[in-house]
């Protein structure tokens, strides 16, 4: 930054000294023998004593808010670098975190489905169970239904057998049996059929 600055200075110094040089020089024309020794030293003296001036006046006045410019210019680019470095600093960070919750609303996802899919199977398995059981509870009252009527209708059968060997026994007798007599025959009937059936 310094040597930015006496770059500057001695521009400065170039442009203000060229107007005092080509005066000399047209002075020195005007001679028919120029020396760089001629000359007067009052002028020299003023030369440098203006030349001085100028030098303060412009240090004062112009290569300070020069100055500024430039370094309130460095600032603003340092700053804008900074912050594009902070911002991009942020983006990745957000990024970043971006990918974690993405990662984990796969790894959620992943996991509801797993959950939701050994649920179903529990479901299945169960409504699978609850079917077989209802199957062989209805078959075991199908079954009980089946025994039930067989029974009814093997008492039914039989007692049509009896009404029938009563019958017969007064056919065959020409007369109606007491209650023992019929129970009797009717019980001797009901076993020789039962014998036959089997």
């Amino acid at each position: 930054m310094k040597i930015h600055r006496y770059i500057a200075v001695l521009w400065m110094i170039f442009f203000v000294a060229m107007p005092v040089i080509a005066s000399e020089e047209a002075t020195a024309e005007e001679h028919a023998t120029p020396s760089v020794f001629e000359g007067y030293y009052g002028e020299a003296i003023w030369t440098l004593i203006w030349f001085f001036v100028l030098l303060i006046v412009l240090w004062k006045f112009a290569w300070k808010p020069v100055l500024a410019g430039l370094n309130s210019r460095t600032e603003h680019i340092e700053k804008q670098i900074s912050d594009a470095e902070k911002t991009r600093k942020e983006a990745k960070k957000i990024l970043e975190e971006y990918g974690a919750k993405l990662a984990d609303a796969e790894r959620q996802g992943r996991d509801i489905i797993t959950a939701r899919t050994k649920e179903a199977e529990k479901q299945a398995k169960e409504v699978h169970q609850q079917t077989k059981r209802e199957l062989e509870q209805r078959k075991i009252r199908a079954d009980a239904e089946l025994e039930r009527e067989r029974t009814e209708a093997a008492d039914e059968l039989w007692g049509q057998a009896g009404d029938i060997v009563r019958q017969l026994g007064k056919e065959v007798f020409g007369k109606s049996l007491d209650d023992e007599d019929n129970r009797k025959l009717i019980a001797e009937a009901i076993a020789r059929l039962k014998q036959q059936g089997q």
